[in-house]
């Protein structure tokens, strides 16, 4: 039976085999690299289709993933993240290379997500970013190149939600106090504005403007790489005014250099002030739940933070549901009347 669908088994291999004629008349015989039947005849069926889409689109099917991978980072040679990308691409090597882009599905990357899930020990959200540039290079593949006529479906796998570890205000004063003196203003500048470490450490004098209270970051300089106007409150002036008169370029300084990366002495700041579990883009959170839990919409400080989409501004709101008070109040009847301090049920 499997042998008249063009599938059949060989002694000397654990795999099924594909022998049949495609529709632009090239007989293929060859290993489909599968053990399961229905995977097998998957992968026939897809087999047939792409030769059929191929000579009925004129779009040759032997690009390989070799091919895209060169042609992406030829592409992409300013991205800021692309070294990221770069380390994903090296390990997918192994698993993709010599795969036509046709060919590309979740059965060629089950191979690499199980070896970096059990072997290495990596998280769901490591794999899920390995599996983010496979997708965008098909896109890329099909919507720009050509090389495909469509992309298959890429799983992501299920991440736990988004951590959202901020400081207590108690919390922060113990920090600052146990900061070396050229961090104190870096880190009081992150909690009044929310900037990012980079944008912090790459913040330079030309783009303030003290009499507006407002600074600049740049395109090309932020995370999403647009650029965004920064009000500054009190807080952030006082940090930048601390830091004036040190260097006539960069904002923030050490030993007469820009401070290139915050290292050792942000962790061993974290130990005297007794706070575990907490990175410099906590910072970030500190900065954003502060806003919530003080009144600021989520609209608002999703253009304060420089996001782009309002989903990344969600993972706060459980921190402010008064906001939702009025809302709540519309549907309520007239019961009987319940002080603040009453502990009596409702009449």
């Amino acid at each position: 039976m499997a042998r008249e669908k063009g599938l059949y088994r060989r002694k000397d291999s654990p795999y099924w085999w594909v022998d049949t004629v495609l529709a632009d008349g090239r007989r293929v015989c060859k290993s489909t690299r599968l053990k399961v039947l229905e995977d097998a005849e998957e992968f026939l069926v897809r087999l047939k289709a792409d030769a059929y889409e191929a000579a009925r689109t004129g779009i040759p099917a032997e690009h390989n993933w070799q091919e895209a991978v060169v042609q992406y980072l030829e592409d992409n040679v300013d991205k800021r993240s692309l070294d990221d990308d770069k380390a994903h691409l090296l390990k997918l090597d192994p698993y993709l290379r010599g795969y036509r882009l046709r060919d590309m599905n979740m059965n060629a990357l089950r191979p690499f997500i199980q070896d970096r899930k059990q072997k290495d020990g990596v998280a769901n959200s490591t794999v899920n970013r390995a599996l983010e540039i496979v997708r965008r290079i098909l896109y890329v593949a099909r919507d720009e190149w050509g090389w495909i006529v469509r992309v298959p479906k890429i799983r992501m796998l299920k991440e736990p939600k988004r951590r959202v570890r901020f400081l207590k205000e108690e919390e922060a004063d113990r920090l600052m106090l146990a900061l070396p003196e050229h961090l104190v203003p870096v880190v009081r500048f992150a909690l009044a504005t929310g900037c990012r470490m980079m944008e912090i450490l790459r913040m330079e004098w030309d783009r303030v403007d003290f009499d507006r209270r407002v600074a600049w970051l740049n395109p090309g300089t932020t995370k999403n790489g647009d650029g965004r106007g920064l009000p500054l409150n009190r807080d952030a002036i006082l940090a930048l005014r601390s830091v004036q008169a040190q260097h006539k370029r960069w904002c923030f300084t050490y030993k007469g250099k820009r401070i290139a990366r915050i290292g050792s002495a942000w962790k061993r700041s974290l130990k005297r002030a007794g706070i575990e579990n907490f990175r410099f883009h906590d910072l970030r959170h500190t900065w954003a739940s502060w806003h919530v839990m003080n009144g600021t919409t989520l609209q608002e400080l999703m253009e304060l933070g420089g996001w782009k989409s309002f989903e990344m501004v969600l993972r706060y709101a459980h921190l402010a549901p008064e906001h939702l008070s009025t809302a709540a109040a519309r549907i309520e009847r007239d019961l009987g009347i319940v002080e603040n301090d009453s502990t009596i049920s409702l009449r």
